[in-house]
């Protein structure tokens, strides 16, 4: 059986995919090696404003919102510093489980038109020539090879197109921290006790630790820790108790899971790699994790594979080889901004002398605060929303007081955010030539 594209992976990539596509008359197929509908426990659950807009696109936001509590207020933590954010009217955040928004996905897609398969694991590319022309797949009632002019890897971090593909990695990261994460039941004092009401989710940075909490669907609170990869190895098959030891040392969150008890196992993850990945080929795409993959420290990873699945989208419509060249470089120059802010603001180091002093600076002028929730919005570069003269500016301010200790991370910092900027004015200008190339 032939279909114009077949996407394999039916989750927050390709169940978006699917849904544009079937919506524009493409016929699509959905393959999904699960049996469906099931949780995908391992995931950022936070959907950004731009995300939230693409689900009002495909009718699936309000069903969200009905569900799920927003985010309207956060506080950042840094040792004794506390920075709170108001995000803009209009502008929220939700934080939802994959076991409640994969399957509103898949019904918007199958709604569409596409055809959803689940339990068909992919073990095998189809050819012609140089050519990706389908796949082989392993089905409950045996292999099976089905044939599309496209197939679309939407399946993740281990993403089998990529592997069969042999696509290239590049600007890839190790993780410094490994994250262990667990769901509370809601408990009454989250509502009621007012050092609770200034803010719906948390980010906490104590020494070379880093935790959070979030407030989900199910009315259930999601906790993570993030401590170093080198301390959190050795937890083995005492993650939980590890885990709630950790949280334990937090005053702030600590009254919270003292009054409430664990929803689940758990899930960790305790070594990976953030990566880009070569996103096009002969025959073949990737979207969403398969094709690049941040550190979830900023929760950008669900928001980025709703945009991505819009402009591979609009790439499969054109139907021209520029026209995925160009939905490679769009996506690089888009994202690699948050890319790169996700590994410094995540890596272990980034609580240093002059992140605090730096924090402390913006607790105390809201304005420059402010910009902080239009990065999270994608309306300012987060390599762009502070000056360097502004930047220079605070680290003159601390020597004046004999703070001698900021210079080497700012020097540090400096540095790197410079090399990565200079990065993404490659990929900006690669991305006007091309758009400049007639026939493009």
């Amino acid at each position: 059986m032939s279909y114009d594209v077949i996407v394999v992976g039916a989750r927050c990539a390709g169940a978006v995919l699917g849904t544009l596509l079937a919506r524009s008359g493409v016929k699509t197929l959905m393959l999904d090696a699960d049996t469906l509908p099931s949780d995908m426990a391992m995931s950022t659950h936070y959907i950004h404003p731009p995300g939230m807009d693409v689900l009002d696109e495909l009718g699936v936001g309000e069903r969200v919102r009905k569900v799920t509590p927003p985010t309207r207020r956060g506080r950042w933590d840094i040792d004794s510093i506390t920075l709170s954010l108001q995000f803009p009217v209009g502008r929220t955040a939700y934080c939802v489980r994959r076991s409640t928004v994969d399957p509103m996905l898949q019904e918007a897609a199958t709604t569409a038109g596409a055809e959803l398969r689940d339990r068909h694991r992919v073990v095998d590319l189809v050819t012609d020539g140089e050519r990706v022309a389908g796949v082989v797949v392993e089905t409950p009632g045996g292999r099976e090879t089905l044939r599309a002019k496209l197939v679309v890897g939407a399946d993740g971090r281990s993403s089998t197109v990529a592997r069969l593909t042999g696509v290239e990695e590049y600007l890839t990261f190790p993780m410094t921290r490994s994250a262990y994460w667990f769901y509370f039941r809601e408990p009454p004092l989250w509502r009621k006790d007012p050092r609770f009401a200034d803010w719906d989710v948390l980010l906490e940075w104590k020494g070379d630790g880093l935790r959070y909490v979030f407030q989900c669907d199910g009315d259930l609170l999601l906790t993570l820790v993030m401590p170093p990869s080198a301390e959190a190895r050795g937890w083995g098959k005492d993650y939980k108790a590890r885990t709630l030891e950790y949280l334990a040392r937090s005053e702030t969150i600590r009254p919270l899971v003292e009054a409430s008890e664990t929803v689940g196992k758990g899930m960790g993850l305790v070594k990976a790699d953030f990566y880009y990945r070569r996103p096009v080929g002969p025959g073949f795409a990737l979207v969403g994790d398969a094709g690049s993959f941040k550190d979830f420290v900023t929760g950008h990873g669900m928001t980025d594979a709703f945009l991505g699945a819009k402009r591979l989208h609009q790439a499969i419509l054109a139907d021209k080889p520029a026209a995925f060249e160009r939905y490679w470089l769009e996506r690089d120059a888009e994202t690699m901004p948050l890319y790169f802010d996700a590994i410094q603001t995540g890596e272990v180091g980034f609580n240093n002398a002059f992140s605090r002093l730096f924090f402390e600076h913006l607790s105390r002028h809201p304005e420059l605060a402010a910009r902080l929730p239009a990065v999270f919005d994608r309306k300012l570069s987060p390599l762009e929303a502070f000056s360097p003269g502004e930047l220079a500016k605070v680290l003159l301010g601390a020597l004046i007081r004999g703070r001698f200790d900021v210079v080497r991370p700012f020097l540090a910092s400096g540095k790197r955010v410079g090399g990565w900027s200079a990065e993404v004015a490659r990929r900006k200008k690669a991305l006007k030539a091309a758009a400049e190339t007639p026939g493009a």
